[in-house]
């Protein structure tokens, strides 16, 4: 749909230009690489719309850009994203750079029109350079790179740091693609049937198993109506011997669903060992660009499988590196860079492309908080052992987040895999993943500010949720909805107990307000000083200046 010509009889003249709508499958299309090295050549202006405020008589998530093209040059644009109306970038081209930045959403939950001057980002070679590191592999050319939305250049500046780091490709995971949900049930491999199975051997997963950092998140309702037809586990309820309710269940000769499943050439000497015999990183596949978080990954055990709306990725021999990506995984930084480029599904091009650090003064951190949100039943106790590390003991959480009484200390584990291991209170779960993002953002030279940034524009959802509707109890349990709502209807009985039954377990649990939100930019904030000292002391320390990296053990 054009927009204006201008002048139309001039569009090849060098002062010649158009203007163009239209949607923008070619910015990130993999396949659209020589249309779009066509297109940065010519682009001069580049304002990327999402239709939430339906100017337009399209689906109200469509994307699409009001682009001016000019003639060919080398590559230099100014760009805008997550636009929703036309005004805001019009005034914030008149912008003084003044006050906050914007993001996708404003303070208030509704979309983002405020204009800012740091909404508008110049694209050049060496932006594309950046967007190259972040995105793509050494084989495509830096003038085809898949285009990063950078929301503000407080989230550009992100990116760019972020370019520079090392990338998980080089851990050389192995990758499982899973049963294909339609083929390899026509096969008879599996078929649907619902109920526990008899052991991890006969687990198939599927997405809504997941949550970040938390395997068993979700099981199947027996209705099986459709996919929203599951309930959130009982974590404090969970039995050291678990085995997650499934949908689908094994047919057929045993050796052939064993050896049909994926298999890996290890190397160097070129044998070949079942994916299924190993602790594995698993991440939803579909992609949920605006949700509450995108990159939905989990640790799982050994004899596990998946189907293909779940991918996983394994690296026998070396437990230590696995769970170290698994907390880069679950970060809100990884998240961030997979959101930065949205697709509709994350592939494992995209797992590699994301970016890794294997400090030794900072991965003992990140593998015990990891380790402590992942390892939910005795199926982890093998990975347990084999990453513990007697310093462990001694660390600590840092001052943010919410005390309540027999609180477990972060250190209070023993190298045999316990009940006690896993972090079962919401609270306590939540400051581990606060405390990751911290650590992977001090992995990767993100300044507290840049970090606290990133949360607060481009994860409107979880802001969302922060500022108004993740409340806690005094025990440190997230109050259910249900809960809440009877909470705020009792106003002449506002202090009162509430008892309150869990579907999954069944399992009463009594709720005394007051209730409380907590405040995640500034526990991230206290997180980042104190966790910064005492990185910088284990770095100042001679042992930890000698020791190996992680990859390399």
């Amino acid at each position: 749909m054009v927009l204006f010509i201008h002048p139309p009889d001039h569009v090849q003249e060098p002062a010649g230009s158009v203007g163009l709508i239209h949607l923008e499958s070619h910015f990130t299309d993999e396949e659209a690489r020589r249309l779009r090295a066509a297109t940065y050549c010519r682009l001069r202006r580049h304002w990327q719309f999402i239709n939430e405020l339906k100017l337009f008589e399209i689906q109200n998530q469509r994307r699409y850009g009001v682009n001016v093209y000019g003639s060919p040059g080398d590559p230099r644009f100014l760009q805008a994203a997550s636009l929703y109306h036309p005004v805001t970038v019009e005034a914030s081209l008149k912008h003084d750079g003044s006050g906050s930045e914007p993001g996708i959403k404003d303070l208030d939950g509704h979309w983002d029109v405020r204009p800012h001057a740091s909404r508008i980002v110049l694209v050049d070679a060496e932006t594309l350079k950046s967007w190259h590191a972040v995105l793509e592999t050494e084989g495509v050319p830096v003038e085809q790179t898949r285009m990063v939305y950078a929301v503000n250049r407080s989230t550009a500046e992100v990116l760019e740091k972020l370019s520079r780091a090392p990338r998980v490709g080089s851990l050389n995971l192995e990758f499982s693609r899973g049963w294909d949900e339609s083929i390899d049930r026509k096969k008879g491999i599996f078929d649907s049937e619902w109920g526990v199975p008899e052991s991890w051997d006969s687990v198939i997963l599927q997405g809504s198993h997941l949550g970040v950092g938390r395997p068993l998140f979700k099981y199947p309702n027996a209705t099986m109506l459709h996919n929203t037809d599951w309930t959130e586990t009982d974590l404090e309820a969970l039995a050291p011997d678990e085995v997650p309710v499934t949908s689908y269940k094994p047919r057929g000769d045993r050796s052939v669903y064993d050896a049909s499943y994926t298999q890996w050439k290890m190397e160097p000497e070129g044998s070949v060992t079942p994916a299924r015999r190993h602790y594995r990183l698993a991440w939803r596949n579909m992609a949920a660009n605006t949700g509450e978080r995108t990159f939905i990954p989990a640790l799982i055990p050994p004899g596990t499988a998946h189907i293909h709306g779940v991918s996983s990725v394994g690296l026998p021999g070396k437990p230590r590196v696995l769970v170290a990506a698994s907390a880069f995984a679950a970060s809100l930084l990884h998240d961030f860079a997979v959101r930065a480029a949205p697709k509709s599904t994350i592939s494992a091009a995209t797992l590699d492309r994301l970016p890794f650090s294997d400090d030794p003064a900072i991965l003992p951190l990140l593998l015990l908080r990891s380790l402590r949100l992942n390892a939910l039943t005795a199926a982890y106790g093998d990975l347990w052992a084999a990453c513990f590390d007697a310093e462990y003991v001694e660390d600590a959480w840092t001052d943010g987040g919410f005390f309540y009484p027999l609180r477990p200390a972060l250190g209070a584990v023993s190298e045999e895999w316990t009940a006690q291991v896993p972090l079962r209170r919401a609270v306590d779960r939540r400051q581990a993943l606060l405390e990751i993002d911290v650590l992977v953002a001090l992995a990767l030279g993100i300044e507290s500010d840049e970090m606290a940034a990133i949360y607060r524009t481009q994860f409107p959802v979880l802001y969302g949720y922060d500022r108004g509707a993740t409340y806690f109890d005094q025990a440190g349990r997230q109050v259910p909805t249900s809960v809440l709502s009877e909470w705020r209807q009792r106003r002449a009985d506002f202090d009162s107990e509430i008892v309150w039954e869990h579907a999954s377990s069944g399992m009463r649990y009594t709720f005394k307000p007051p209730f409380f939100l907590l405040d995640r930019e500034a526990d991230m904030q206290l997180a980042y000083a104190e966790l910064q000292e005492r990185v910088a002391a284990r770095r100042a320390n001679s042992e930890y200046a000698t020791l190996r990296s992680v990859s390399r053990s």
